[in-house]
């Protein structure tokens, strides 16, 4: 069997309030089922047996100071990813010494340049994240969004030019990460099918619920976007629907929201957020700071429930008008919801759709074995 080691920031034994939880580690135990695998973490601190593979500890780690926002390599890198774990993720490959080093996310991409059969494993694009990110900031910081711009630009295509291969989850980031590297495999993320699907609620007030980690800058502009922007104008012809946002760690802008209106509801972390969905009446899922595939709107697609979201998200999943409900401004999306809620029927039928084509298209099985031929193609440089 191929021996590996896999680097990266999330511990795949760790509960997660983000989506590592549904990719890594799902992934994981999956990848160990057919390769000799190792786990590199800062989140562990000594080495551990896991689920048929063994993890590796970085040690003990500092929080970064003031500096880490200064330096050559991006403030966000250095946040999850210091120069200690760099400096012993370096020395797990000199002792193991593997036939492929996998980093998983961008965050462990200096480890590349410490072994030669490498796969880089790219969740999105951060450079596009960074410049959609940049275009939407305000103020004192934009000139730190920008700062943090040209530092990811220069990092990541180092990255993706350094790479034996290059493993992307959408299309998309595939065409772009091809144009600096032609070793680069599409592996779609797998997704459960949930054995209770959605069913239209009966009776109560509408309702629309926005999930996500809601801590993230990317899901609170969204929800920002959804309240301050989307749900006025659907108000005109159904005051009294309701919009929910449920995620972990909402911050002080979106609490402030709800207290100035009872329609919007803030849950904060939930036990799961498939119950959110399935108590709605459609799913809201659009995206500001795009990049590589939306899982929030996967999962939704795989409950089967009416799903509204943008073009971007909508092409990463293969997703087609038949499947999902698509809008790119707030009057779109408003006039979306408006259908949704006009014809629960064919809202119901387009859902169905969609969950059928998240259970032939989204296949754990099928993502492993794209992960093993990046493997080979590392491996035969």
């Amino acid at each position: 069997m191929t021996r590996t080691l896999l680097l990266t920031p999330f511990a795949p034994d760790v509960k997660h309030d983000h989506a590592a939880a549904d990719t890594l580690v799902r992934l994981v135990p999956l990848l160990a089922a057919r390769t000799e695998l190792f786990v590199f973490s800062p989140q562990v601190t000594a080495d551990r047996a896991g689920d048929g593979y063994t993890l590796l500890g970085a040690g003990e780690q500092a929080p970064p100071g003031l500096l880490h926002r200064f330096g050559v390599r991006p403030a966000w890198l250095r946040e999850a990813w210091s120069r200690q774990t760099a400096r012993a993720a370096a020395d797990a490959i000199t002792r193991l010494k593997p036939d492929v080093v996998h980093v998983e996310y961008l965050q462990g991409a200096e480890a590349l340049a410490h072994a030669r059969n490498t796969v880089l494993g790219l969740h999105d694009i951060t450079e596009a994240v960074a410049a959609e990110s940049y275009r939407v900031s305000h103020g004192p910081a934009r000139a730190y969004r920008l700062a943090e711009l040209v530092r990811t630009r220069r990092f990541e295509r180092d990255a993706i030019r350094r790479a034996g291969a290059v493993i992307t989850l959408s299309d998309a980031d595939r065409a772009a990460a091809s144009a600096l590297n032609p070793r680069v495999v599409l592996a779609r993320v797998g997704v459960d099918l949930p054995e209770l699907p959605w069913t239209s609620p009966a009776g109560g007030p509408p309702t629309l619920v926005f999930t996500g980690a809601l801590w993230r800058r990317a899901n609170e502009l969204v929800a920002l976007h959804l309240a301050e922007n989307v749900l006025p104008l659907v108000w005109r012809t159904h005051p009294d629907a309701r919009l929910r946002l449920a995620g972990a760690r909402p911050g002080p802008r979106l609490s402030a929201l709800a207290a100035a209106d009872e329609r919007i509801v803030v849950t904060g972390a939930v036990p799961d957020l498939r119950d959110e969905m399935r108590a709605a009446h459609a799913i809201l899922a659009p995206s500001i700071i795009g990049g590589g595939v939306l899982l929030k709107v996967l999962h939704a697609m795989s409950l089967g429930a009416p799903v509204i979201t943008s073009p971007g998200p909508a092409e990463s999943a293969g997703a087609d008008d038949s499947m999902v409900y698509v809008g790119d401004s707030a009057e779109q999306l408003a006039d979306a919801v408006g259908a949704v809620l006009a014809d629960p029927a064919a809202a119901a039928t387009r859902g169905a759709l969609a969950r059928q084509h998240i259970g032939e298209r989204f296949r754990w099985s099928d993502t492993v074995d794209s992960y093993l031929e990046a493997y080979a193609m590392a491996g035969a440089r």
